[in-house]
């Protein structure tokens, strides 16, 4: 029987999975960072290169200049709106007043924990407006790293019950790993990570769960490291019976000892910790209209603009199968031969054409219905849902059912990996 709460967290589990092809965009940390000794602060980009930024605080608040002092003071409620100029001055404009451009960045602190707001949204912690190229701006949320992790935690693995709080525990752990280890990783463009799925989904205190908030407090300082060092932390939803080796999904990556294929069967059972997941099967079919218009735009992607377009479809086959199951395939499109691997799959067969892709890369079998312009339709059935690097997130949700504490979950999906605490 298909798990209600499986279901309701996988737009939020998606959002760890789909970040760009063939693998998410990778922040480059500052050399020498090394490893905090105490809580560090993040800046988060809330507003990014954007012409106007909105901030204010539900509470009475500051508006500083960066490391000086307070010029101007804001009511509850108000929302100010800041701009920058060509040469890089920050001004701003508010119910009590107009602040002239300033060489510097301006600093919005609440007088109450919990009251800034940043484009309607509320966030802890305090705003940080910083001058962009072109007159622009961005408007970064700063806060401690544990209240960072309040606002991602549910965004990447939904809000589950008391009883799944092990797997909370994993997945904090995971995204606290990813924070850690990528301090910095946006420096050029004035903040730690973006709040979107360029690096951890960030919602602030609007998305914030007691369940979750106990998991952070009860993990705070915890990371994973392999030989001393962080861990690259990926996770996706659903793996389908059998997480994937990093290189196995991004076929451009080198492997790496602790994101290796793992099987995810309950012991002395024929099921799976993930089988829960609505999409631990799935099957997706196009005709072919629908099948030409699809091709027609991503194949020239894929194929860097050598196709402009697509006539014919004459084959679609699944010739290989890696270690962990991925498919091979092999399109034959109007006399042309390509072959596709791992992810690289997901962005060519999509759905429809748009940003949605396939579910996964684990495709069972293809079936296909020919007529006299060749492939009429296909229907692909599959399973899982994401990269499945990693740890399997409704995998673990079935683990902490079955009574694996977050650590076993963990060393379950990180193959000799460490459980460390850093503060």
């Amino acid at each position: 029987m298909r798990n209600p709460v499986t279901v309701l967290i996988m737009a939020a589990a998606l959002a760890a999975c789909t970040p760009g092809e063939p693998m998410p965009p990778t922040p480059t940390p500052r050399p020498g960072t090394g490893l905090p000794a105490a809580e560090p602060r993040v800046r988060i980009g809330i507003v990014v290169d954007s012409s106007t930024a909105q901030v204010g605080a539900a509470t009475g608040f500051a508006i500083r200049v960066a490391g000086g002092d307070e010029i101007m003071r804001g009511a509850a409620g108000e929302t100010w709106t800041f701009s920058a100029d060509a040469q890089g001055f920050v001004s701003a404009r508010g119910p009590a007043g107009v602040i002239r451009p300033r060489a510097a960045s301006l600093r919005v602190i609440p007088d109450q924990p919990g009251g800034l707001t940043i484009n309607g949204r509320r966030y802890r912690g305090e705003a940080m407006i910083i001058p962009r190229s072109g007159g622009r701006v961005s408007a970064l949320n700063i806060v401690e790293l544990e209240e960072y992790l309040l606002g991602v935690v549910p965004r990447e693995i939904g809000r589950l019950p008391a009883s799944m709080i092990e797997a909370t525990k994993a997945q904090a752990i995971a995204a606290r790993t990813y924070a850690v280890g990528n301090l910095g990783g946006r420096e050029t463009l004035g903040f730690d990570f973006h709040a979107t799925v360029m690096d951890q989904v960030y919602g602030g205190m609007a998305d914030e769960d007691t369940i979750v908030n106990r998991a952070v407090r009860e993990t705070a300082g915890e990371i994973l490291t392999y030989n001393g060092s962080p861990i690259l932390a990926y996770y996706s939803s659903t793996c389908g019976g059998r997480t994937a080796s990093i290189e196995d999904s991004w076929t451009n990556r080198q492997p790496l000892p602790y994101l290796r294929s793992v099987s995810d069967r309950i012991p002395g059972t024929e099921e799976y910790y993930c089988s829960t997941s609505n999409r631990f099967n799935w099957s997706t079919e196009w005709t072919r209209p629908q099948l030409l218009a699809v091709l027609g735009e991503t194949l020239r992607s894929h194929t860097r603009g050598v196709v402009q377009g697509v006539s014919r479809l004459d084959g679609v086959r699944i010739v290989d199968r890696n270690a962990s199951g991925r498919a091979t395939v092999e399109l034959s499109v109007d006399g042309r031969d390509y072959t596709l691997r791992g992810d690289s799959i997901r962005w060519v067969l999509r759905p429809q054409p748009g940003p949605a892709i396939l579910n996964s890369s684990l495709l069972h079998d293809i079936e296909t219905v020919r007529g006299p312009n060749g492939i009429e339709s296909i229907e692909v059935h599959g399973g899982g849902w994401g990269h499945a690097i990693g740890m399997c997130q409704v995998g673990a949700m079935g683990r902490a059912r079955a009574g694996q504490s977050y650590s076993e979950i963990l060393r379950a999906y990180y193959t000799g990996v460490e459980v460390r605490r850093l503060y």
